[in-house]
């Protein structure tokens, strides 16, 4: 089962914003448990559905060049007469006239028949997602996501008439990105030392992409991403004493102790083996039929709100195993470690709503 780069990048974004299934569903006319599919590779949504999964994220599909600079940008028309398929298409097609590159020459990097690619440059027959990029690499783009200029989410309710939204109901998830102040000030000494995003992107070992997500709020860089782009600027991240200011939310300190107390417990581990542990993965396609039973098992559950941390995080570790590739699999664990957090800041969290709930009847009138 491999899921299509474009489908994990919006996969990734969607449980990052923290958005059910069922609002990409609505989005896109699938149903919930395709949506569910997508994401394991088993099924790919049509090119039209994948523009939409992006606009819900807040982004556009755009080709990029060689060089990683984003060239274009899909400007859907935002009304019934939508054409992905359509624009993109002409755009390549008009490319690839411009580049004097024969449509038989595309056909052959692709795979496909001339007559196909020929119905799908005259919008006779809309190309799949795995077309379309095949169809820029053969013009020699690549097919990238790029952030819109404002997420369709907002922390508070929506306060318009509930006609507004195409569902005819008003939004129920509601999301604002919030740029960190770490990445706010690299960002700053970045424009005043006359950095490029490209220049940043570079010297960080990620897409050029991602460091304009970094700068915008869409995405917050990994720890070793912000040590690595403040290097680049010839600046250092350290920990100091904090500073006056606003007292931090609950849930960042819940969540800073929960680390603290992760790397103590891994810390205590190695101690006891005398060494850091170095196995074989024993990963691959042999776990694929657990995985897609632990998957079955995630959405049956879902689907009658029976859902469990054990049955999530069963199905998150499931995946994980059916990656070989070092770098698939390290995604992969990383999505389970993240579902493993999120279960312990619940107990956490519960912890702390008991213990309060004991500390009101201890101090009430008896």
């Amino acid at each position: 089962m491999t899921v299509h780069p474009l489908v994990a990048e919006l996969e990734a974004t969607r449980l990052r914003l923290g958005l059910p299934e069922e609002t990409i569903a609505e989005a896109t006319g699938a149903a919930a448990d395709e949506v569910a599919w997508w994401g394991t590779g088993l099924r790919a949504p049509t090119l039209k559905q994948a523009v939409q999964y992006a606009a819900v994220l807040g982004s556009r599909l755009g080709f990029a060049g060689p060089g990683g600079e984003v060239e274009h940008v899909d400007d859907p028309p935002g009304d019934d007469t939508d054409d992905p398929a359509g624009r993109l298409m002409a755009v390549l097609d008009e490319r690839r006239d411009r580049l004097g590159i024969p449509r038989r020459q595309v056909a052959a990097d692709i795979g496909v028949s001339p007559a196909t690619v020929g119905r799908w440059a005259n919008g006779d027959k809309p190309p799949s997602l795995t077309g379309l990029v095949g169809y820029a690499a053969a013009v020699r783009w690549s097919v990238v996501l790029v952030a819109a200029a404002e997420l369709p989410f907002q922390e508070e309710p929506p306060t318009r008439p509930a006609g507004d939204h195409p569902s005819g109901r008003p939004r129920s998830s509601a999301r604002r990105r919030v740029l960190h102040p770490l990445v706010a000030e690299l960002e700053q000494t970045r424009i005043e030392s006359g950095v490029s995003q490209a220049e940043l992107a570079r010297a960080t070992g990620v897409h050029v992409n991602t460091a304009g997500r970094w700068s915008t709020g869409i995405k917050t860089p990994s720890v070793e991403n912000l040590v690595d782009a403040a290097r680049a600027l010839g600046r250092e991240v350290f920990i100091g004493p904090p500073a006056d200011g606003p007292v931090p939310p609950p849930g960042m300190v819940r969540r800073r102790r929960l680390l603290q107390e992760i790397a103590l417990a891994r810390g205590n581990s190695d101690q006891r083996t005398k060494r850091a542990p170095s196995y074989d993965d024993g990963t691959g396609a042999q776990w694929a039929d657990v995985a897609a039973e632990a998957l079955t098992e995630e959405i049956q559950a879902d689907c009658v709100n029976q859902l469990t941390w054990a049955v999530k995080t069963q199905a998150a570790l499931a995946q994980a195993f059916t990656r070989d590739g070092p770098a698939d699999l390290r995604a992969e664990l990383l999505t389970a470690a993240a579902t493993l957090v999120a279960w312990l800041e619940d107990l956490d969290a519960r912890g702390e709503d008991q213990a309060g709930d004991g500390q009101e009847l201890e101090g009430g009138d008896g």
